[in-house]
């Protein structure tokens, strides 16, 4: 029998449970501060510190994401799945705002040769093989994928299956951000480049109390909506993903995170109704401190939630 197994990177908002199950394997994300470095294995512990102390002004202007380049791919490869596996399903963060998918891209294919002797002294015949895919998404909307991925790979793991949910999964995801510090998201978004959130005026926004919500889909990240304040913004992701439950979604699971603590977003009256709906129709939300290779670019307690549905406006 063909050992299949799925490889993710620390971008995928998941809960512990996903990250510690024997057919997923992670690729770690390196994140620089200044002259200090810090890897982001999805550690709980070093996810809560990190979050709870880095999050500043400073860490806006000057983090940089590391993302790992393709010969540490392929050592990753080669290292971690040529003994477990023989056919790997990578799914990793939108190659619009991370090299990752392209890195993997390239490193699968000399992964097959790497891999040879490794499998020959482990008494394993033939090559490992690697299929990468693009989520066209991040946060959350990358997060519900791989959720969606696993469970038809655990109730029929068949390459044929498995190949067309990674190659259809990204055309109905969608994943939504509540910011909470609009400094914080503008001065990012300067350092990196990113003109998703420049429909806003930072001033005026801030004398308003205006915040973008952001939405990714397809590849693209835009401010699909705007609000007063941060508890209207959080109100407002959680009730598109009620309303978008209540029209039918397109996979039983709904994925959430933030940069924080997670009891900040269980005392919502709206995510309580969530889950509740949630439960009645047999769709499982999950909820996790958002990894720091997500919150470096959103900042301090933020409000990712993912889903998979048809097209629908982000206004309510």
């Amino acid at each position: 029998m063909i050992r299949l197994g799925i490889v993710i990177d620390s971008a995928a908002e998941v809960p512990a449970t996903v990250l510690a199950n024997p057919h997923v394997r992670m690729l770690p994300v390196k994140i620089r501060i200044d002259d200090k470095r810090y890897v982001d294995e999805r550690n709980p512990e070093a996810t809560r510190d990190f979050n709870a102390r880095m999050l500043d002004l400073k860490t806006a202007e000057v983090s940089r994401s590391v993302p790992p380049d393709e010969p540490e791919i392929r050592k990753f490869m080669v290292d971690q799945l040529s003994t477990d596996f023989d056919h790997v399903f990578g799914l990793f963060v939108t190659s619009v705002r991370s090299p990752i998918f392209k890195n993997a891209f390239e490193a699968a294919s000399r992964a097959i040769t790497d891999s040879m002797p490794v499998r020959m002294r482990a008494g394993i015949k033939g090559p490992l093989l690697v299929e990468c895919y693009d989520s066209q998404n991040l946060f959350a909307g990358y997060g519900v994928q791989v959720l969606e991925a696993l469970r038809n790979f655990e109730a029929e793991p068949l390459v044929a299956n498995i190949r067309t949910q990674m190659q259809e999964g990204s055309k109905s995801a969608y994943g939504y951000l509540a910011p909470s510090n609009l400094d914080f998201l503008l001065t990012r978004a300067r350092a990196r480049g990113d003109t998703s959130v420049g429909m806003l005026g930072q001033a005026a926004a801030k004398m308003l109390g205006i915040l973008p919500v952001l939405r990714g889909h397809q590849g693209k990240t835009e401010a699909a909506t705007k609000v007063r304040g941060v508890p209207a913004a959080r109100q407002h992701v959680l009730n598109l993903a009620r309303r978008e439950l209540g029209q039918g979604l397109l996979s039983p699971f709904i994925a959430i995170s933030y940069s924080g603590d997670t009891a900040d977003v269980e005392a919502l009256p709206e995510y309580r109704s969530l889950v509740q709906e949630a439960q009645a129709k047999g769709v499982q939300v999950t909820l996790q401190e958002m990894s720091p290779t997500n919150s470096v670019n959103t900042g301090a307690n933020a409000l990712s939630v993912g889903f998979m549905a048809r097209p629908h406006s982000a206004e309510l």
